[in-house]
Order: structure tokens, then sequence, then C-alpha cells
């Protein structure tokens, strides 16, 4: 992903959850200030009833959030009061703790306290004690725990609040590891360029120079043999340095040169280049074309890496004789290409992986088989830019099967 693309992504992404933490910030707020006019309401009521037993003229004050006041300037008794405010505030489901007090009207001196829990008073309680004694008295109550009885009242806000801010905390853990994942394939995406490229300069000296040696010592048989070796493992070292920054590449296969490609030639072309090697490890390699038409849209050189690195790999990994083969066969909207080995063969718990850029299958023998961990990798990115499938099916110790799936013209 490009730094812009994955900036404007970034971007938007967090201007879309700042705008929803606000919205949701708001919206907690405004139902909680509705559930809190709506105690206060109820309070109010209460609190006016229980005033109008006891006097006429009574006046309910809220002194503060949490505080009401209630004028009566009349006697009262202070244990009936009680029971009446357990009453009413049962009737109107506020479960929630309260403190009482009794004053005073002459010097607001508290007379009376009592502190009480949120459970439902009893009958006996309320109709007891109703001689009513003493000087003329206001009271007052208290609520300790209105905010969090209120908070607790929005539950549903709460849980939603709580997963929107997992999405927040989850959305910054996927920015992170995605900008540190980016960051560490650019750093060996340059690795890769940078050293491949300062090895291909003296294995193209050392080929020009092998040339010219093998020109001037024609004659000399013992001396070309020597030089001949050279040369080819020259180019081998050269085939895989290319293939490394092939592979480095495979990301950014988007510019191809489009054509209309036979399959069957195609594969019959890569074929030939190793039937010389599998015959001198008294192998063969078969080719079954089934496909009633062979025509697709692509870039022939990269299609031709692809097919070449699969069958290098059902070659290479049939460490006896090799026996392989390419079948094609029509399938829904495309062209199915198979090929087909009885090698060494991949467990279940690899299969997964060997898809993966620098993966390599690990074996008992780690000098048996050459490579780099690019081969499926790379061919996986050219069949999906040429909008295609691949899959691979394989048991251990029986073979692998790579089945590629092109749609066609």
């Amino acid at each position: 992903m490009k730094n812009k693309r994955l900036q404007s992504v970034i971007l938007l992404g967090t201007l879309i959850l700042m705008c929803l933490l606000v919205l949701q910030v708001y919206w907690f707020k405004k139902a909680f200030d509705v559930t809190e006019k709506q105690f206060d309401h109820s309070v109010q009521v209460a609190l006016k009833k229980v005033a109008d037993s006891v006097s006429r003229y009574s006046k309910v004050e809220k002194v503060s959030s949490n505080f009401f006041f209630v004028q009566t300037n009349h006697a009262m008794n202070d244990h009936h009061v009680d029971s009446l405010l357990a009453r009413e505030f049962s009737q109107r489901n506020l479960e929630v703790d309260y403190e009482l007090g009794v004053y005073n009207a002459e010097d607001d001196t508290l007379v009376y306290g009592n502190y009480v829990s949120a459970t439902v008073a009893k009958e006996s309680d309320i109709n007891s004690n109703l001689h009513v004694v003493g000087a003329k008295k206001n009271f007052a109550v208290y609520f300790p725990t209105k905010r969090s009885y209120i908070t607790a009242k929005l539950d549903i806000w709460i849980f939603s609040t709580f997963i929107l801010l997992l999405m927040v905390g989850f959305f910054a853990y996927a920015i992170h590891s995605l900008l540190r994942e980016k960051k560490f394939s650019e750093l060996k995406n340059d690795f890769v360029n940078n050293m491949t490229h300062e090895f291909k300069t003296p294995v193209t000296n050392i080929g020009i120079a092998g040339e010219i040696l093998r020109d001037k010592t024609a004659a000399r048989e013992d001396i070309k043999v020597y030089l001949d070796i050279v040369l080819k493992e020259n180019e081998k070292l050269r085939q895989k340095i290319d293939q490394v920054l092939l592979g480095s590449a495979s990301d950014h296969l988007k510019h191809r040169m489009l054509e209309v490609v036979d399959v069957h030639q195609l594969i019959s072309d890569c074929a030939d280049s190793f039937q010389l090697k599998i015959q001198e490890r008294n192998g063969n390699l078969t080719l079954n074309f089934n496909a009633s038409k062979g025509l697709i849209l692509g870039d022939r050189d990269l299609l031709a890496q692809a097919i070449n690195n699969v069958i290098d790999n059902a070659e290479k990994y049939s460490l006896s004789k090799p026996h392989i083969s390419v079948q094609t066969r029509d399938c829904e909207g495309g062209i199915e290409i198979m090929v087909t080995d009885h090698g060494i063969g991949i467990s279940k718990s690899m299969k997964s992986k060997v898809f993966e850029k620098f993966y390599r299958v690990p074996s008992g023998d780690v000098h048996s088989v050459k490579g780099f961990g690019l081969g499926l990798s790379f061919v996986k990115s050219i069949i999906r830019s040429h909008r295609g499938q691949i899959s691979l099916f394989s048991e251990l110790n029986k073979g692998t099967e790579v089945r590629i799936i092109f749609p066609k013209i």
C-alpha cells in the first residue's frame, strides 16, 4: 500500500472513530441528564406528598444536585416522617440510599438523623409512632450515591461505550501493527535490492572475463573444461540473483505486457528446458492437454517464469527419480493447470505457509534442496496479477499437486 493511500486510510478511520466517540459522549450525557431529571421529579413528588401530610403550607427546594430541603414549619413525628419517606420512595422504585435530617425550624439545629439503605419499608414501621410532639420542624434528604445510582440505570449506554472503546483500542493496535509490518517490509526489500544489485556487478564481470578467457584458450581442452564449469556456475548464480530480485518486486506487478498467450504452447516450451535434466535423473515429464481452448490474456514472460518455478519445485523436491505430469482441463469460467509430482510432499501444518515469501519447508538435510523460498510466493503474485487462482494439495511422502486457474478470453 502506498504511503499516501495508507495515510488517507489512517486519517479517515481516526476521524470516523473520533466522531463516534464525540457522539457517544454527547448522547450519554443527554441520557444521563434525562434520567437525572426523572429522578429529581420523582424525589420532589415524593417529598411534596410527605410534606403535605405534615403541613398544609409546605415547600420543597432542591439545594444542590443531591440535596433536597423541605420547609414545613410544623410539628412532626420524626420516625413517622422517616417511614412515610421510605414508603413513597418505594412506591416510585427509588431504591437508592439516602440520609434524612430533621431540623428545628427556629435555629436550624439537627434534631433527628437517619441513614436509610435502599430497602423497602415495612408497613408496621409506617403506622407506628404517629403521635406528634415537639416544636416546629423542617426536614432534608441527602442522596450520597445519586450519581452512581443514575449511572447504573444507563447500563446499555455503558455497554455500548465499552464496545466503542474496544473498537478504538483494536483500531489503534491494528494501525500500529500495520505500520510496523510496513516498516519491516520496506527494510527487507531495500536490503534485498541493495545486496542483489551489489552481487550482479561482480557476476557480470566474471562472466565477461570467462568468455574472453575461453575464446583465448579455445585450443586448451584442459583449461576449457574448468572455464565451462566457472561460466556455468556463474550463470546459475546470476539466475538466482534475478529470482531474488523478481521475488522482491513481485508485490508491484502492475505494469504487464498483455497479449494473447497459448497456455499449451507455453507449457511445452517450459517443459523442454527441464526434459534433459529430468532424464539425467532417470525420470519423466509428461504433458496431457485436455482443455478445449488454451488461450488466455497475460504477460508471456511472467507466466513462463511462474510455470518454470512450479515445475522446478516438482523436480527439486523429487529426491529419487522425478515423475512429473502437467495437465490442463476446462473448468468453470477458465482453464485449469495441474502440476503433479510424487516427491517428498508437505505436511498439513506447512501447507498454509508455502506461499509466504522467503519461507522454505524444513527438511532433515538442509543442503538437499537449494533455493531462497521465493518460488511459490512469486508464482502466487503472478497468478493473482492475472486474475487467476492457485492452490496446493499435498501429502507427506506421497507427493504434491499445484493447481492454477486462469480465466479464458
